[in-house]
């Protein structure tokens, strides 16, 4: 029996209460006769005071390229409408009523930089009413606003985006638009993939148009996001650096292995294609240039030398002595001075700094056939000594051959002994001829391989400065790589974590 009492004692009281809301509505809106059109104040001259906060649930997206923010949110309008009062105890002690936003008064607040082809995307929904006559009204939407997007540090880029909200008619003697609070409403606010919301913040405003002279007042919310740069560190920085950093391996392979020009022009082709994967998701400004952008634009310029040093660095290693002639520069500064700078010597060569003073101060030997002693070898020269030598030892052989020789006063022996002398000077004289005859093969033999091997030392010179330029190449490319890469990472701006 109490289960049916308490039963009928509800359901009394909720259709008591709905008589009581329909009472109330038609008294407040019919009865009074209230216009949906009349600005809610006593007198004519007096300003309404309308109180505004956003609030951010997602952001749904930034698309760069238009330069374009999207979020989904609502507006909170406050104000007071002195004929929507009354007495609760005269109305079933109903404090709260929802009406209808087409049925009272709304203020025209607008999002002024919206970009959405209605304009406004709020929805219209109904509006809570206090018996004080304050009045929330809360119409979400999907706000599409303009955001001019600073692309100076991207991807480690953090975008202030401003949505200017402000009544749309109204003047400061009509409405007087104020924000709520300094900070904008991040209660239910859902985490971006790509974005992190840094900083939500609120400022009043007024501005004078020209076609008016009165002052419009307007809320600024200002969102700073910051992007999430570990999909592009990820995905195109880190393997950009890897992709630079084979620029410098590639000085490290041989002019000859028929690679090396192929390895730079791959790199130099793989940067172009990075660069074109950023343009593609950035927009077409001209009012600054990102960091990333800069840092592909050095290794590309870097690639690009890599591939005319490496041509010059080929040209270098194939030439020869019959085509070109190594000049005195070249030999002074590059083969020597700047290999000793680089520390790289030739097989089988001292290189130190009094070895170069004395190839400097040779002006007849050529470097290339100095032993480490410093003394020439030249074949030529001793094949001479050679058959000077020989002279001089068959003219001596003459001469002990003659005094050697038994002294007979006797008339019989003096022909035999003028014959025997003349039969030893015989065969000195054809031994001699022999000797000359070998001697001047042997000269020319001699002479064509000197002549070989001073034309394999140079081609091995040539060889040797390309070496060296490779070298060279190799360090300047490292130390402007190390320099490219410090300096974009310090152009990174340093974010407040605190916030």
């Amino acid at each position: 029996m109490k289960v049916y009492v308490f039963v009928w004692c509800y359901v009394m009281n909720f259709t008591m209460a709905g008589l009581y809301q329909r009472r109330l509505i038609k008294h407040l809106l019919t009865e009074r006769q209230h216009d949906p059109l009349e600005r809610p104040v006593q007198n004519d001259s007096q300003t309404l005071p309308v109180r505004i906060n956003l609030a951010v649930q997602q952001i749904i997206d930034f698309d760069e390229k238009n330069q374009v923010i999207i979020i989904n949110g609502w507006i909170v309008l406050m104000w007071h409408d002195y004929n929507l009062r009354w007495k609760p105890q005269d109305y079933g002690n109903v404090e709260t009523i929802r009406i209808p936003s087409t049925l009272i008064w709304i203020p025209d607040v607008l999002l002024y930089n919206s970009v959405d082809e209605k304009f406004d995307s709020t929805m219209k929904v109904n509006a809570v009413v206090q018996h004080t006559g304050d009045i929330l009204y809360v119409p979400p939407g999907i706000f599409k606003s303009i955001c001019p997007f600073d692309i100076s540090s991207f991807p480690f880029d953090t975008q202030n985006c401003t949505l200017k909200f402000g009544s749309w008619t109204h003047d400061d003697s009509g409405i007087n638009l104020t924000a709520e609070s300094s900070k904008g409403q991040l209660d239910a606010y859902i985490k971006n993939a790509e974005w992190d919301l840094e900083d939500f913040s609120a400022v009043n405003n007024a501005i004078k148009y020209d076609c008016c002279p009165t002052l419009y007042p307007f809320v600024l919310f200002t969102i700073r996001i910051r992007r999430r740069s570990l999909y592009y560190v990820t995905n195109v920085v880190v393997p950009c650096f890897l992709i630079s950093c084979m620029t410098i391996l590639g000085f490290l392979l041989a002019p000859d292995s028929g690679e090396k020009l192929t390895l730079q022009v791959t790199i130099l082709l793989s940067v172009i294609t990075f660069s074109l994967l950023i343009s593609e998701i950035m927009p077409q400004s001209s009012t600054a240039i990102p960091i990333i952008t800069m840092y592909f634009l050095s290794v590309m310029c870097m690639s690009t030398i890599s591939v005319t040093a490496s041509v010059f660095v080929i040209s270098l290693h194939f030439r020869n002595a019959k085509n070109y002639t190594m000049p005195f520069w070249v030999q002074k500064y590059i083969c020597l001075y700047l290999a000793w700078l680089l520390r790289m010597k030739r097989p089988g060569y001292e290189l130190t700094w009094q070895s170069i003073r004395h190839q400097l101060s040779s002006t007849i030997v050529p470097s290339h056939i100095t032993n480490k002693t410093g003394s020439p070898e030249c074949p030529i020269e001793s094949i001479s000594d050679a058959i000077a030598t020989i002279n001089k030892q068959s003219s001596f052989f003459s001469i002990n051959t003659e005094r050697q020789q038994p002294k007979i006063s006797t008339t019989a022996t003096s022909s035999v002994q003028h014959t025997s002398v003349d039969y030893h000077a015989y065969e000195i004289d054809i031994i001699r001829s022999e000797l000359r005859t070998v001697i001047s093969h042997l000269n020319v033999v001699t002479n064509y391989i000197w002549h070989q091997e001073k034309y394999d030392n140079e081609s091995q010179d040539w060889k040797f400065v390309a070496m060296v330029i490779d070298r060279l190449c190799l360090i300047l490319f490292l130390i402007l790589m190390t320099i490219f890469t410090t300096m974009t990472l310090l152009s990174i701006p340093k974010f407040d974590r605190s916030q």
